[in-house]
């Protein structure tokens, strides 16, 4: 599989604003807007997030894996944005669309399989 870049995540849909990856130990792989998209926070923060939130959250949400299955992802609503968590073999991609496209999500998540090896 070839590297997961950020051009790859936004080749995904067009709606898709900004996507991170980090490694499981929180190490920052990319951290990336979709040129001519404005951010709604300060890059020094996405990068912030990225070396923790994605871990924190998907390891709170998958300990109910046991019981429910495995976790396919994490998805918070925010008033302008929805943020998207998943796993890429041991990392975790982070991914944002506007709040308003927030109805893309089911077909969004199963095209996120595609990035999967």
């Amino acid at each position: 599989m070839p590297d997961l870049t950020a051009e790859r995540v936004f080749n995904l849909n067009p709606k898709i604003r900004w996507a991170g990856l980090a490694t499981d130990r929180g190490e920052v792989i990319f951290s990336k807007m979709r040129p001519g998209v404005g951010s709604f926070s300060p890059e020094v923060f996405d990068q912030a997030f990225m070396q923790l939130g994605p871990l924190i959250l998907r390891g709170v949400c998958e300990r109910l894996g046991p019981w429910a299955g495995p976790l396919e992802t994490v998805t918070s609503f925010y008033e302008k944005m929805t943020l998207i968590v998943t796993s890429i073999r041991k990392d975790c991609l982070a991914l944002t669309i506007n709040r308003e496209n927030a109805a893309i999500l089911p077909q969004l998540i199963s095209d996120l399989s595609k990035l999967k090896p």
